[in-house]
C-alpha cells in the first residue's frame, strides 16, 4: 500500500484510565468475598499490586496461582489447602484500550 501525499493523515490517540481497582478476594467458589482492594493510578502501579498480592498469599497462605499474570479479563485465579479459592480481579482489565 503506497501513502497518497495529497491526503491527510489522522494521528490517533488513545485515553488512559485515572485509576485501576486491584481487588483480592477469596472463598469458595460462587461465594467469594473481597480481602483487600487497592487503588492504582498506573498500570505499572497496578502490576506492582498485584505481584504483591499474589506474592505475598503464595508465602503466608500458601496459594497455588494458576498463572502469573492476570488474563485478557483481569482475573487470576488460585487454589489454597482445603479447597479455598483466592482471586485477584484488576478493573478495568489491563487489556483494555479505549480509543478517543
Amino acid at each position: 500500500m503506497t501513502h497518497d501525499p495529497n491526503q491527510g493523515t489522522l494521528d490517533l490517540e488513545f485515553a488512559t484510565y485515572d485509576h485501576y481497582t486491584v481487588t483480592l478476594s477469596k472463598g469458595a467458589v460462587g461465594a467469594m468475598e473481597a480481602v483487600r482492594t487497592h487503588t492504582a493510578h498506573t498500570v505499572d502501579e497496578a502490576v506492582n499490586l498485584i505481584d504483591g498480592l499474589r506474592d505475598s498469599t503464595a508465602s503466608r497462605d500458601d496459594v497455588t496461582w494458576q498463572h502469573d499474570e492476570v488474563d485478557e479479563r483481569g482475573l487470576m485465579f488460585g487454589l489454597a489447602p482445603g479447597g479455598v479459592v483466592f482471586e485477584i480481579a484488576v478493573l478495568p482489565p489491563l487489556s483494555t484500550v479505549l480509543s478517543k
